[in-house]
């Protein structure tokens, strides 16, 4: 495993795409809690969710792979 600055760089940003992911579905349940949220919502915001998901999970991928190299 090379660490260098741009993996570590990488690292970083995957990181903050996960805590980015955190934070909006922190706020999200806090507005579901609320009761401040409708059921199309609801809907609307778990496409969303997969959309950031596979976003971070892109990051990370990336940030793996050129750890390897």
């Amino acid at each position: 495993m090379n660490l260098t600055i741009e993996n570590v760089e990488l690292w970083i940003a995957a990181l903050g795409a996960v805590v980015g992911l955190g934070v909006w579905g922190y706020n999200k349940w806090l507005k579901l809690k609320e009761g401040g949220i409708t059921l199309d919502e609801v809907l609307d915001a778990v496409e969303e969710a997969a959309d950031k998901a596979e976003e971070v999970k892109e990051k990370v991928e990336e940030a793996i792979e050129e750890t390897k190299e």
